[in-house]
């Protein structure tokens, strides 16, 4: 498929930037010659943030939102343009573990350089563009996430929260750096999720409600930046265990209430 435009930008009036790095749906031309024949939709699907445009797009607090297009399989925005490795900017395996291409090593080097200039780099400068804007007061970075530690992941095999908090900091919510968010934000965002806990259908296994850090600590999506480019605006990632959504997709509804709590909230911090 030809892609014009590898992102979509809606303007909102919030001062609040939600951004979705891994929620798209499209394939771009170039990839397919290289195709491993084993490479089945459903690893494709199982790769990107499922449910990411069900929960976060259409928001009544109406934030403003930066969308990625294509699977996040063949590109992903959300890795530095010069990271090579398996899970980076162009990936050779799923975070599932699963071989994309035909090669070990993935794309030729020509079409692995042409689909990061193409595609991911005019995200990351509209992220850039966005992060400027005098506007925009607070990022979230949001994603969704499997529910048991992949076979490539660091938590291989456990069982994860139902909400994940990350600063790029300790399982305490204490940021790495003092340009991201706080601990007392994350706090504020944490003490929302608990007063409409009891809205969930939960009747699955999980470890926690929420976690600081764990299993991520965000730092992919806020190592992209310098702190000099968020300019104040203290950013930080949100991750949705996608089983919540799988056990009960009417669980949609109260978990999108919650993240139109938390925009809200972060909204009044700024006004």
């Amino acid at each position: 498929m030809e892609i014009d435009q590898p992102f979509q930008y809606i303007e909102g009036e919030s001062p609040v930037l939600l951004e979705l790095p891994h929620g798209g749906h499209l394939t771009p031309d170039e990839v397919k010659p290289y195709l491993h024949p084993k490479f089945t939709p459903g690893d494709r699907r199982e790769d990107a943030d499922e449910f990411s445009d069900a929960l976060y797009l259409d928001l009544p607090s109406n934030p403003h939102v930066l969308r990625f297009r294509l699977w996040r399989a063949h590109a992903d925005p959300n890795r530095r343009h010069d990271d090579f490795s398996a899970d980076g900017v162009v990936k050779t395996h799923t975070s599932q573990g699963v071989k994309i291409y035909q090669s070990e090593r993935g794309m030729p080097e020509t079409v692995r350089q042409a689909v990061i200039e193409r595609y991911v780099m005019p995200h990351q400068r509209k992220m850039v563009e966005l992060l400027a804007n005098p506007q925009i007061k607070q990022v979230l970075f949001c994603h969704t996430m499997p529910g048991i530690g992949t076979s490539v992941s660091k938590d291989r095999g456990n069982l994860r929260p139902l909400f994940m908090f990350g600063n790029g900091g300790d399982l305490h919510g204490k940021p790495h750096h003092n340009c991201y968010a706080s601990k007392k934000i994350l706090e504020l965002m944490s003490s929302i999720i608990e007063d409409h806990f009891h809205e969930l259908d939960v009747g699955f296994n999980f470890c926690d409600v929420i976690r600081c850090n764990n299993p991520y600590s965000g730092i992919n999506s806020l190592g992209r930046f310098t702190c000099e480019q968020f300019k104040g605006k203290h950013p930080f990632t949100l991750e949705i265990n996608r089983d919540l959504l799988l056990h009960n997709p009417e669980n949609i509804i109260p978990v999108r209430h919650i993240i139109d709590l938390i925009v809200q909230e972060l909204a009044a911090g700024q006004a």
